[in-house]
């Protein structure tokens, strides 16, 4: 029986580490990013607006595009428009042309970005969709005709590694399981969760996004990839990124088995160590865990508290909103 795709997911919270880790099984190729593939979603999302979920998209589209309330055919012009750019965008940083928006200490064995298809092959398989979006082609075609693409293009990537399977890193996948229901069929989903305070004050020193912006996409996300997988609760695991930098073998483990694959955890960090020295330090991670206390000002803080403390809470993270 073929074994389900797998997703990884989570914002600043050790999903690359993660991805780059299962590229060294011998069974396992990793595809990471595809950031083209989360805003295609995210636009047939809302030209089919189920069960409202169109609406939450429409508004971060809003904000990414610093437009505040965008109309839905603008919006969906725009996620478009992003997600042809971010493919050419991908090889030039796999080509050492572009900067690959990773901080100074993240190494990976397979480096920040792995994809082994090229720009005009990943755009090929995906103009059949951009045609239908733009022919108005009935919402309800349009995740088939993407699945045409994407299922042989991602087969295609594993295939080039020699491998048999695949797991994809892209952080906000896991937010469309519906969708990626049904692209793939079964999928096995792994969410990595990190202090929402600490991903924002990470994605700030990026410049990725206002505080606002970056606290609300932290709290959408962990609520939406945790409802999504309701339906399939075997086929998702949750995994906390303090957990993980601080017992790097025994987080592999259990995801291994997740995975109902065999292998050694260890030999995976000895090897991950020997491709990106430094990448598995414990003590490199911890003196990461926090820094939002130090280096966050207090109208930042403010800001986060307003929107997410009450996540924050529920997740251990905070006692209360004295912080």
């Amino acid at each position: 029986m073929a074994h389900p795709p797998v997703f990884i997911g989570g914002f600043r919270s050790g999903s690359t580490l993660l991805a780059s880790y299962l590229g060294l099984h011998p069974r396992l190729s990793a595809i990471y990013e595809t950031k083209f593939l989360a805003d295609l979603l995210r636009a047939a999302r809302i030209l089919q607006d189920e069960a409202g979920r169109g609406e939450r998209e429409l508004g971060l589209a809003g904000e990414w595009a610093r437009e505040g309330a965008l109309p839905r055919e603008a919006a969906v012009d725009f996620l478009v428009g992003r997600a042809m750019a971010d493919i050419p965008l991908t090889q030039q940083i796999l080509d050492g042309l572009a900067p690959d928006g990773k901080a100074p200490h993240e190494r990976y064995a397979a480096g920040s970005n792995h994809i082994l298809w090229t720009a005009p092959e990943g755009l090929d398989a995906i103009a059949p969709f951009v045609r239908a979006i733009r022919a108005g082609s009935p919402p309800h075609t349009l995740i088939p005709t993407l699945a045409c693409g994407i299922v042989p293009l991602f087969a295609e990537h594993a295939r080039r590694e020699g491998k048999s399977r695949w797991a994809n890193k892209t952080p906000e996948l896991p937010r469309f399981q519906p969708e990626l229901r049904q692209l793939f069929g079964r999928i096995k989903v792994i969410h990595l969760i990190r202090d929402g305070r600490d991903v924002v004050n990470s994605s700030l020193k990026l410049n990725w996004w206002p505080v606002e912006t970056g606290a609300r996409s932290w709290k959408i996300f962990i609520e939406d990839v945790r409802a999504q997988a309701a339906p399939a609760p075997g086929d998702y695991l949750e995994l906390r990124y303090e957990d993980l930098v601080a017992d790097h073998t025994g987080t592999l483990r259990k995801v291994l088995e997740f995975l109902d694959l065999d292998g050694d955890p260890g030999q995976m960090v000895a090897a991950q160590e020997r491709h990106a020295p430094g990448s598995t330090s414990r003590l490199e991670a911890a003196r990461r865990i926090g820094l939002w206390r130090s280096q966050m000002s207090a109208a930042d803080k403010a800001a986060i508290k307003t929107i997410a403390n009450d996540l924050l809470v529920s997740l251990g993270y905070a006692g209360n909103a004295d912080w």
